[in-house]
């Protein structure tokens, strides 16, 4: 055996050992009563007010899913635009805008679906396109 794969196999035993050795001493130690204030739900330090088990409005999760969606977009087309007078230069130019086309294409597209099924209308239960959305005047005084 080498001295360098020695000196990795006694290093990840090493952090074998300290990390079971930390887990073990954790649970011969430790405090074995458990309580109501065991039980409790934490967050932060701030005393639970009201019932911890709400529901929480789907819309939020879709929306930062089309950001993360629009996100990764920019990661992806910023290479490109760096490169760009590069791959004008290389005759790849033309190809290279045309991919970057059919990709901006296709998540304009998402877009539209999304806001035609009503994902970016807070006015709108979300399932109900804006076409099958009750219309509604809004009320005036009397």
């Amino acid at each position: 055996m080498s001295a360098d794969a020695f000196s990795l196999l006694l290093y990840g035993l090493l952090i074998f050992a300290v990390a079971s050795g930390g887990l073990i001493t954790s649970i011969l130690v430790g405090p074995r009563r458990k309580g109501f204030l065991k039980e409790e739900p934490y967050e932060s330090g701030v005393p639970q007010i009201g019932e911890t088990r709400t529901e929480f409005n789907v819309r939020f999760f879709v929306l930062s899913m089309l950001f993360v969606l629009f996100d990764i977009e920019t990661v992806l087309l910023a290479p490109y635009a760096v490169t760009f007078l590069q791959d004008v230069q290389s005759g790849k130019g033309v190809e290279y805008l045309a991919e970057v086309a059919i990709f901006l294409a296709v998540l304009g597209f998402g877009l539209l679906y999304a806001w035609r099924k009503g994902v970016l209308d807070w006015n709108v239960p979300l399932g109900v396109s804006q076409a099958d959305a009750p219309h509604t005047e809004p009320r005036r005084a009397a």
